[in-house]
């Protein structure tokens, strides 16, 4: 009777996340990014430490493009969904730049060479990048955003989840491919280090919205939907799921082919394109979450944990535009202040949802 009623009022151990030493697919991870970081050292390691100087003196630069892209990739979690598994993004994007960048590296290097068989050259000069990267770093980013999935299936298995991972995968390939191109600019710059990485990282910038962070986000929710771990098996067909997966992975791959391609000539058509398709894909991917907090609230909002929060708060939460109705509200009756009191409380709404 005792050690009962111990049981009961001992608290249940946070389950992990990450660190998972029991789990064979954790001695993955840990294999992968020890490969990948060896990888790129091995290839990029004399290179930047050759142009390390140039590379801190752009250091603000470096992180107001990163600190950007975190918030920019953040605003497609509106329902806060990943909030209090953090650790699995970070380690998403750990492998996204370290062994995804390595498998690509080889691995675009190995297409090209089969394409070679088959092209002439002038075609083969011209249309590599189209032909090669959109498979092979797709295929490789999606690999990385699997392991994550799998390794953390217990906290990552919504599409709002498979969509930020794969987000955070493609996140730290972009920072990492934008530090290799930078880096080799500023050894092949006729001015000096400063004026070739500088120039390149601007373009680079530039060009990120979307880039494989949006490409890799679209991927991984593919994979998520053709895994057991997806949490949304009994509401969706296994037909449903395999045609959601197909259009999504050719989605990202046709995205990544378009901007490598030389046709369209413009930049603008493809910015136009690419944006097309990865705002409708995410906005109707994230459409899952929100009738998921929907639900949530009409089933929930008597009982706990949701029982103590104010009725006026959880209405505000089943879109954007109420979100922001309720504290534009709050800004007219109290000013800067309840604004920001209520978006906390919106907030605290949405982590007892999520859990």
């Amino acid at each position: 009777m005792i050690a009962t009623l111990a049981d009961e009022t001992t608290p249940a151990a946070p389950r992990p996340v990450l660190y998972r030493p029991d789990s064979a697919v954790f001695w993955l991870f840990v294999a992968a990014l020890v490969v990948g970081i060896l990888g790129l050292l091995g290839d990029f390691g004399p290179a930047i430490s050759d142009t390390l100087n140039t590379q801190l003196a752009l250091a603000p630069v470096w992180l107001g493009f990163i600190a950007f892209l975190l918030w920019l990739i953040l605003k497609f979690d509106p329902y806060r969904s990943v909030r209090r598994y953090p650790q699995g993004l970070v380690a998403g994007a750990a492998l996204g730049a370290t062994t995804a960048m390595v498998l690509a590296m080889y691995g675009n290097d190995a297409m090209a060479e089969l394409w070679s068989r088959v092209l002439d050259p002038d075609t083969l000069a011209a249309r590599a990048p189209a032909l090669t990267a959109p498979i092979i770093e797709e295929c490789a980013k999606g690999l990385c955003a699997t392991v994550i999935l799998v390794l953390c299936a217990a906290v990552y298995n919504r599409i709002a989840h498979a969509l930020m991972v794969g987000m955070f995968v493609g996140f730290g390939f972009d920072i990492s491919e934008d530090l290799a191109y930078a880096t080799s600019s500023a050894i092949s710059s006729l001015d000096s280090d400063l004026a070739g990485a500088g120039e390149n990282l601007v373009a680079r910038i530039l060009t990120a919205i979307p880039a494989h962070w949006a490409y890799t986000g679209l991927f991984t929710v593919g994979v998520l939907l053709l895994l057991p771990s997806f949490a949304g098996r009994d509401r969706w067909t296994r037909g449903r799921r395999l045609a959601v997966a197909t259009a999504l992975m050719f989605g990202a791959v046709f995205m990544h082919f378009i901007w490598n391609a030389p046709e369209p000539d413009s930049v603008l058509t493809k910015f136009a394109i690419n944006l097309a398709i990865f705002f409708t894909a995410a906005l109707l991917l994230i459409r899952d979450e929100r009738d998921r907090v929907r639900r949530r609230i009409a089933e929930g909002r008597h009982t706990e944990p949701l029982r103590g929060v104010d009725g006026e708060v959880l209405d505000s939460l089943g879109s954007w535009r109420n979100r922001r109705r309720f504290r534009r509200q709050a800004r007219r009756s109290g000013g800067r202040k309840a604004k920001n009191a209520a978006r906390h409380r919106q907030n605290e709404a949405l982590s007892l949802i999520s859990q």
